[in-house]
């Protein structure tokens, strides 16, 4: 399959290297850029039989094969990939180690179960404590609104039969039992469903293979759900209950638009008794753990969620917050290259660029292969006038990272920012040697003032 682009009278073709997504929903498709891995900006949308943007991609203006296809995504839509240690999206070869979600994902490591095949050699969720067993879903199923890992951890760490919160914290938006304020997102079945009346009250029994079989093709007929709700239902129905049909899911867990699905509809989760509303507030109210960590990784893991979400959604009010939680934590995590990431992002944020710089610097001595950090650390030279010393940090993260547009587009805009015009075509050409499809760049070095 070749995806191809046109905008601007510029136009370029990419060979499409792998599709992700079961294609009950959709298929996403991923392409190979020297050792990185893009998203394409297409998806196609198999219950429409249409194209579309992929989910998120219809916000930008100029969208181009620049998406990072990083690992904690394709841990979640691949088997084993193998990412190179500290990159954003580089990859071994080949990428994957099983390009296919296999049998470890939800029961651990079999080297045991295969020298000795019996039931006691290997997990099973079915029969493990609610914790852990929920903890195998959950890894795929419940993305909230952010994630941090744990020191140390990666996505690719967990092992089933452990808890996900020994790993990493999900934080999700609204507080307790809002479930109308609740954003609807694609991947927070999990959430929704401990919203329900049937999960509270079914004593921690309830959860997700009580309705689905993991070993089976996705897509069980609404009759064979319906014959699941109706083993506990059957004989507590009001008795102004519509007529039975064998389809409880039309009226109990409609369909509808998630804030993040592209043109997807996916199943509400929540049981609802009656019709409840479909809010997906632009912001959410506020930040909390799904499971809380206590002491200072709580702090650590909750502030560093508050800077990202403040990042990414402009909830400037909350910068200090979480400004405010990570010099806490700092106390306990002296050498945590995450914690004065996020720190001297948000201080920088905040207003104090000063007292940012110091934290980032820090940051890129405990982990100088991150690009990202790099780039953090740059912007805060900026912010503060050094513009000499922001270029060279700039230049460090695209050794690191040559195929990572966001170092090239920050470089330009230092330039044009000191009204070199010259240095900033450079700085597209410069992008262009390694990406020489893009089309931005291209329209940015054909301009004869680049601004």
């Amino acid at each position: 399959m070749v995806h191809h682009i046109e905008r601007g009278g510029l136009e370029a073709s990419y060979l499409i290297d792998y599709v992700i997504g079961s294609g009950k929903a959709a298929l996403g498709y991923l392409v190979r850029v020297g050792d990185a891995v893009f998203q394409s900006p297409v998806t196609y949308y198999t219950e429409l039989e249409t194209w579309g943007m992929a989910p998120g991609m219809e916000r930008y203006s100029d969208p181009d094969f620049t998406r990072p296809a990083t690992a904690d995504c394709l841990w979640c839509h691949a088997g084993r990939p193998r990412p190179v240690a500290a990159s954003v999206n580089r990859y071994r070869v080949p990428p994957f180690d099983a390009e296919a979600i296999s049998c470890d994902r939800c029961h651990g490591r079999a080297e045991a179960h295969l020298e000795s095949p019996r039931a006691s050699t290997i997990f099973n969720p079915a029969k493990a404590p609610p914790r852990e067993r929920d903890s195998v879903c959950e890894q795929c199923h419940l993305s909230g609104l952010v994630r941090v890992l744990n020191p140390g951890q990666t996505f690719g760490s967990f092992e089933p039969g452990r808890r996900l919160e020994e790993y990493w914290s999900v934080f999700i938006g609204g507080s307790e039992g809002a479930a109308g304020q609740r954003r609807f997102q694609v991947v927070s079945h999990v959430e929704q469903l401990a919203l329900s009346r049937c999960a509270e009250q079914s004593g921690e029994q309830l959860w997700c293979g009580t309705c689905h079989d993991p070993h089976s093709p996705p897509g069980v007929a609404a009759a064979e759900l319906s014959r699941r709700c109706m083993s506990c239902h059957e004989q507590a129905l009001d008795v102004d209950h519509a007529e039975l049909a064998n389809d409880c899911i039309t009226c109990h867990m409609p369909k509808r638009q998630s804030h993040d699905s592209g043109h997807s509809a996916f199943t509400d989760h929540r049981i609802a008794r009656r019709p409840m509303p479909h809010a997906n507030p632009v912001q959410p109210q506020q930040l909390r753990p799904w499971k809380p960590q206590e002491g200072p990784l709580g702090l650590r893991n909750l502030g560093i969620a508050i800077i990202r979400l403040g990042q990414d959604e402009a909830v400037a009010n909350s910068i200090e917050e979480g400004v405010n939680l990570l010099k806490q934590a700092a106390l306990h995590y002296e050498r945590d290259a995450s914690i004065l990431e996020a720190l001297g992002t948000g201080l920088v944020l905040a207003g104090a660029p000063r007292n940012g710089l110091r934290a980032l610097q820090r940051a890129v001595q405990l982990a100088p292969k991150r690009a990202l950090f790099r780039n953090s650390l740059a912007a805060a030279w900026w912010d503060i006038g050094r513009r000499r010393e922001s270029i060279a940090q700039i230049e460090r993260a695209i050794r690191r990272e040559p195929l990572l547009e966001s170092s090239y587009y920050l470089l330009a805009r230092v330039h044009a920012a000191t009204g070199n015009p010259n240095s900033t075509r450079a700085a597209w050409n410069r992008l262009l040697e390694n990406r020489p499809r893009l089309i931005l760049p291209r329209q940015r070095v054909a301009l004869r003032s680049v601004d």
